[in-house]
């Protein structure tokens, strides 16, 4: 599938390239390059799994150094619990970009997704690292190409991008993201990379990438599967090319770029969670009236996680018992007798009591793609919206198929 935009090569100064090294058994796209012209502000959040991949390591290391000037990602193998084989690799496949693009092998971001527990063909992965940087471009197809090339049981690509004017010059961000499975929100909950030509401070760009991934329903407000991956990374390049003036502290310049890069990430989080493993429907859970936003989110990921929920949207079934018992579980305050319940627009639960509802009505709604679901607690002011979608006999196939 080719995507109709321009997405990480749209901002100023930025190319792409992507390729086969021969990773994967099916010869599929399994390589993607990422460069700026120049040195970028960097931006980074990972995994909290305690088990993390080479790349994690290297990673976290690298991006809290300083500037960066390039992003290099293999899928097919995640370079997990390998070792210092493991690190040696990522390692060398940074350094591989450094050579090919002239600077520091710390200025290069190394991820990797696949299968836990396998070592990397290096050699392979380092001279497809040099057709690469031979063939780096600025142009759509190497922005599809990259999109490709990230992705592992995902059936599709998935990028977006974003304007906004600082002054009175446009400035743009462009992203690819992959996951399917393994999705949890513990940040990050995939790989996603974004780009920008803005002009901000690296302390303003952290500030704005935090905002981002945890507002209502972005990176780490949705769930396919519970499930925190060991090689999640979520990273932004801003290379102040644009030519706008510094995006300052005061004023309303780095609430624009936050509200910019915000919308761009729910972009990509909803097409993660569409492309969820398996799933016919996406479930969007909506928290009002818990005490505080945290206890919110306690309910609103009880909710979409549980695989009773689950598996009653998935058979149209207007079980809202399911709902009550995940509410309860959360571990939130909750008080029954406030409690009101509501799937689409027909409420089955009110303050206590159950409602009499058409289930032809609530079986309609369940059938649609969407499914909202809304849960007001009568407790206070804290709310949230949660991504979540519904569990199949298809996930299940997919992730049995799976294997080493």
């Amino acid at each position: 599938m080719k995507l109709p935009i321009r997405h990480v090569t749209a901002p100023a100064g930025f190319r792409a390239a992507a390729g086969t090294c021969g990773i994967k058994p099916s010869g599929a796209p399994d390589l993607a390059l990422i460069v700026s012209d120049v040195p970028a502000r960097c931006a980074a959040v990972f995994t909290q799994n305690a088990v993390v991949g080479a790349p994690v390591i290297v990673g976290r290391k690298h991006t809290a150094r300083g500037p960066m000037r390039a992003i290099i990602c293999n899928s097919g193998i995640a370079n997990v619990a390998t070792g210092q084989r493991g690190i040696n690799d990522a390692l060398a496949m940074c350094g591989t970009v450094a050579k090919n693009i002239e600077c520091k092998p710390t200025e290069v971001l190394p991820c990797s997704t696949g299968v836990i527990g396998q070592r990397l063909p290096i050699e392979k992965i380092t001279a497809g690292i040099d057709r690469l940087t031979e063939a780096l471009g600025r142009n759509k197809r190497a922005d599809a190409d990259g999109a490709q090339a990230i992705l592992t049981t995902d059936t599709r690509p998935k990028a977006a991008r974003r304007s906004v004017n600082i002054g009175s010059t446009r400035i743009t961000l462009g992203g690819i993201a992959k996951g399917s499975g393994m999705i949890a929100p513990n940040m990050a909950t995939m790989l996603a990379f974004v780009t920008t030509d803005a002009d901000i401070a690296a302390p303003l760009l952290r500030q704005a990438l935090k905002a981002a991934v945890n507002a209502d329903a972005s990176f780490n407000r949705l769930s396919v599967d519970s499930d925190t991956s060991t090689s999640d990374t979520v990273a932004v390049l801003a290379n102040g090319m644009a030519g706008h003036r510094p995006i300052r502290s005061s004023g309303a310049d780095p609430r624009k770029f936050t509200e910019a890069l915000t919308e761009l990430c729910r972009d990509l989080a909803y097409q993660i969670i569409a492309d969820g493993e398996g799933i016919e429907h996406v479930i969007r859970v909506r928290v009002s009236g818990a005490r505080s936003q945290p206890d919110a989110l306690r309910v609103a990921r009880s909710v979409a996680d549980s695989p009773l929920v689950k598996t009653a949207v998935h058979g149209l079934d207007p079980n809202w018992g399911r709902l009550a018992m995940a509410i309860g579980k959360s571990g939130a305050p909750v008080k029954p007798d406030r409690l009101t319940l509501r799937i689409g627009r027909t409420t089955v639960f009110r303050r206590g009591a159950p409602r009499p509802f058409n289930a032809s009505a609530v079986r309609k709604t369940l059938k649609r793609f969407e499914v909202p679901i809304d849960i007001d607690l009568g407790s206070g002011k804290g709310s949230c919206e949660f991504l979540g979608c519904d569990l199949t006999r298809q996930y299940i196939t997919i992730n049995a198929d799976y294997h080493t």
